[in-house]
């Protein structure tokens, strides 16, 4: 997966892409922690939405099968 990010705390522009093992390096204040907080924000949300229960993924996957 590909990952952009614009604008955001220190970030002006990030791009990385994420493997099995991503290993996020650099020198102090550049960012990291910025690109790791907003990367777990947006898997942990669409992660929420699309298991929860108003979602119904659970059903329509059985619906399917």
């Amino acid at each position: 997966m590909k990952v952009k990010i614009k604008n955001l705390g220190i970030l002006k522009q990030a791009e990385f892409s994420l493997g099995d093992l991503t290993i996020i390096c650099g020198g102090n204040n550049t960012g990291k922690t910025y690109a790791t907080y907003a990367l777990f924000g947006f898997l942990d949300t669409w992660r929420r939405l699309l298991t929860g229960p108003r979602f119904g993924l659970k059903e329509k996957i059985e619906q399917l099968l």
